[in-house]
This record gives structure tokens, C-alpha cells and sequence, in this order.
């Protein structure tokens, strides 16, 4: 049974409960995340287990089994590594391929990165052994990240400034789908001072009808470019002649780095790769905002779930300062939160983490903290009709707390029938639009309105 099937399903009440929250939190805390750490430390050791054990000499004794482990971490990146080099000559390469072809070969990807994702279960007897952290915590130090980003604070209206020039976009042939066709575009860019690569797979609708576009981003550590999945959230509308932009974020996906797992850093950082992955993420938008102007001719949207929620209302705040092309039509929130400072020090999962503990012990209290909250929260003052944006909260979240989420609809003054508020937690509230799209259709009013 298929995601999409099972939560149709009344099956699913036994996730979309806030009591699947809870234990989500915890299972990412004590084992996910944990087994995450084993399993980017085991890509990225240079083969053996030698270097693993330098660094947790409490696995000397599982020494085996942690050589096995590895070994079968690297065999699925080597094929991942194979599956995406062959994919990616088929799809932006100049020989023609055909259809059926593309759909094998995108397949193959598909499978190859699920098993290299999966291949974390190897990692799992260890994880009481190795007592890990769940995130390998390495918080950057004042001067740092002033160095880095503290002239940005001087003029924040224009802290994530449009680039003066579009970057050239690839998009890749077509691969044929149910209702819709799937391609992927890429274009050159940088996080943090380092080139890297911007990737997004695009839900093209079939047909002449189109009704705008929708660029949607993931939240930490959801790489659903790397899962396979046989429906998404935003499926739907491209079905309904919405085209779908689901850019991977920085620090994830085909963006990982080295020896971290998908999102790590993000919070990893502290302050430093919170204001890292906003400052890229959020100029990223304005691009992909142009392309897709340029691609559909309508107007697009901007939205996400959760720390894509919280990037993409950044880019709301940032577009005030963007020229035309860059600036969004209209949002699309799914659990979000108007402040930071609330989610990093009183959300549940950064609690579970240890985050406001490794905080305070590396000297970010909350006066050192508000500082740079004008580079982390949107504010009150958007580039955007509020009757433009669509938000979905939990009453029962407590990773982005409910609260922060309500105050930020309050301050935007979002428009009742703009506003859906469902009885769930953080995840479940998400994954409740397959059993409950209301929120979608109303996007979905709100950009052929907006045509």
C-alpha cells in the first residue's frame, strides 16, 4: 500500500494523531538521527573502519559487524553513484533517449537512492554502543558568525539581495507521468562562500491549460529525492494544471556534505547554519521564482513544510526588495512558525536534540540569539497581499509551536478562509492534506484568481 493510499485509508488513524508526533520526536532523537551520524561518518571515512574508530572506540569490540556495516553503506553509494551518473547523461545529455527508456532509467535512480538511504539499518545495532548525539554538534562561535554575516544586519532590507543576473537553468527531457510529466532542472550556485548546485524536480501539467506554478521546499532532513514515493503532497495540482518546483534544499539530497547526514548542519552550526541555509535558500527562491514566471507565463507561488515553511516566509519578507520577475504572486505554509527564537529554544524535537543546552553551553543565550533574528524571522511587514496566503497549522505542534504559527497569522492578518487549523501535530497536520487537500484547493483558487 501506497503513502498516498494508506493515509486515505482508516489506517490512518493511527498516525494522524498528535500521539504519532510524540513518538516521532523521540524515535528521530534516539535513533534516526543517531544512526544517520553512523551512516555519513561510514561514506565518508575513506573506506575502512580504522577512521570510525578513532573517533568511537566504543565500537572496538563490534569491530565486525561495523566493517560489514560500512562495507554495505559503500557498495549502495558506489550504485547510487552509478544509477545518478547514468540518469544524468539520459536526461541532460545530447543523445536522444526514448520515453520508455527515461521512465527505466529514473526508476532505477529512484531505487538506487532508496537503497542507499536504507542502507542506515545496517548502522542500528551499533547505535546503543557508539552513544552518539543525535547531530554532531560543532557550534560556530560568535566572531565567526559575525565575520560571516554580520554586515547583513546593517541593512537588512536588502540582506538577501536578487542576483543581478539569472543563472543559466538545464532542464532535463521529460519523463511521463500520471496526469503530469516530471523533469529536473539545475543551475550553478553557493552556500556559505562554496559553489554548489541548485536542484529541483519539476511537475509539469500536460496540456495548454496551466494555472501557474508552485515551488515547494521539504523541511530538515526530508530528502524526497532520495525516497521513492509513488505520490506527492503537490501531485494534485499538477494534475489540475498547477506546475510544481520542489527544489532540494541546501545541505541536502545531491547537496549533502561530506560526512554529515542530509540537513545536519543546519542546526548543527547553531545560529551560523540557520543564517547559512536561509541566506542561500532564500536567494535561491528568487531565482526559482524568475524561472518559473518565465516557464508558465502565470503566477507562482512560494511554500513549504516546516524549515521549508520558515524559508519560504523569509523569502516573502526578502522579496520586498527583489525586482518584479523575483517577487512571489502568492504562499503556501504548512506548519510554520513566526519565531525562531521559540522553535530553537521550546520546540520539542530541538529539545529532544539537546539544542538549547549546546546553545547556552557554547555562549548563545537569548540576548546573544535576538540579535540575529532579523536574518531568521520574517517580521511583519511582507511583500505580498495576505489574501494571497494559505497556511495550515497543528493546533497540537509543539516542534514549530502552535502559538508562534498563530501570532505570525495574526501579525499577517491572513484571511479566514485562508487559514486551516486541523486538531494534529507537526507531522501529522502535514500529512494530513493526502486525507484532507482543502488547503491545496485553496492555493489553487488563489493562483487562478491570480491569473
Amino acid at each position: 500500500m501506497g503513502l498516498s493510499a494508506f493515509l486515505t485509508s482508516p489506517l490512518s488513524r493511527l498516525i494522524l494523531h498528535p500521539t504519532y508526533d510524540r513518538l516521532a520526536v523521540t524515535a528521530l532523537a534516539r535513533f534516526y538521527f543517531p544512526v544517520s551520524r553512523l551512516w555519513a561518518m561510514a561514506l565518508d571515512d575513506g573506506g575502512s573502519g580504522d577512521t570510525m574508530l578513532a573517533k568511537l572506540p566504543r565500537l572496538a569490540r563490534h569491530r565486525p559487524r561495523l566493517d560489514r556495516a560500512i562495507a554495505h553503506a559503500r557498495d549502495r553509494a558506489r550504485a547510487q553513484a552509478d544509477a545518478h551518473a547514468r540518469w544524468e547523461d539520459a536526461m541532460f545529455g545530447g543523445a536522444e533517449v526514448r520515453p520508455e527508456s527515461l521512465t527505466r532509467i529514473e526508476r532505477a535512480r529512484a531505487a538506487a537512492c532508496q537503497s542507499l538511504m536504507t542502507a542506515r539499518s545496517a548502522f542500528l545495532p551499533l547505535v546503543r554502543a557508539a552513544r552518539l548525539t543525535p547531530f554532531g554538534w560543532d557550534i560556530q562561535p560568535h566572531d565567526a558568525v559575525e565575520a560571516r554575516h554580520g554586515a547583513r544586519l546593517t541593512a537588512v532590507a536588502a540582506a538577501f539581495p536578487a542576483p543581478d543576473r539569472l543563472p543559466k537553468f538545464a532542464l532535463s527531457r521529460p519523463v511521463p507521468g500520471n496526469g503530469f510529466e516530471t523533469l529536473w532542472l539545475r543551475a550553478d550556485t553557493t552556500v556559505a562562500g562554496r559553489p554548489d548546485t541548485l536542484w529541483g524536480r519539476v511537475e509539469r501539467p500536460l496540456g495548454a491549460a496551466h494555472a501557474g506554478a508552485l515551488i515547494f521546499t521539504h523541511g530538515i532532513s526530508m530528502e524526497t529525492e532520495f525516497w521513492r514515493e509513488s505520490s506527492s503532497l503537490t501531485s494534485d495540482l499538477a494534475r489540475a494544471g498547477v506546475t510544481v518546483i520542489r527544489p532540494e534544499g541546501p545541505w541536502h539530497g545531491r547537496r549533502r556534505l561530506a560526512g554529515t547526514f542530509g540537513g545536519e548542519p543546519t542546526l548543527a552550526l547553531g545560529p551560523m547554519g540557520l543564517l547559512d541555509y536561509f541566506d542561500a535558500h532564500v536567494r535561491e527562491f528568487a531565482l526559482l521564482v524568475a524561472w518559473a514566471r518565465d516557464a508558465t507565463g502565470g503566477p507562482v507561488a512560494v511554500g513549504g513544510v516546516s524549515l521549508g515553511a520558515l524559508a519560504a516566509q523569509m523569502a516573502l519578507a526578502a522579496a520586498r526588495d527583489w525586482p518584479p520577475s523575483c517577487r512571489p504572486d502568492a504562499a503556501f505554509l504548512v506548519t510554520t512558525a513566526g519565531s525562531l527564537m521559540d522553535v530553537a529554544l521550546s520546540g520539542s524535537l530541538t529539545r529532544a536534540l539537546g539544542m538549547p543546552q549546546r546553545l547556552a553551553e557554547s555562549g548563545w543565550d537569548r540576548a546573544a540569539l535576538q540579535r540575529w533574528m532579523p536574518l531568521l524571522e520574517p517580521g511583519a511587514a511582507i511583500a505580498l497581499d495576505p489574501a494571497r496566503i494559505v497556511v495550515l497549522l497543528g493546533t497540537a505542534d509543539e516542534i514549530l509551536p502552535y502559538p508562534s504559527g498563530r501570532d505570525l497569522v495574526t501579525a499577517w492578518r491572513i484571511p479566514p478562509e485562508n487559514l486551516f487549523v486541523a486538531p494534529l501535530g507537526h507531522f501529522s497536520a502535514a500529512l494530513g492534506l493526502y486525507r484532507n487537500p482543502a488547503p491545496l484547493e485553496r492555493l489553487g483558487a488563489v493562483l487562478r484568481a491570480a491569473m
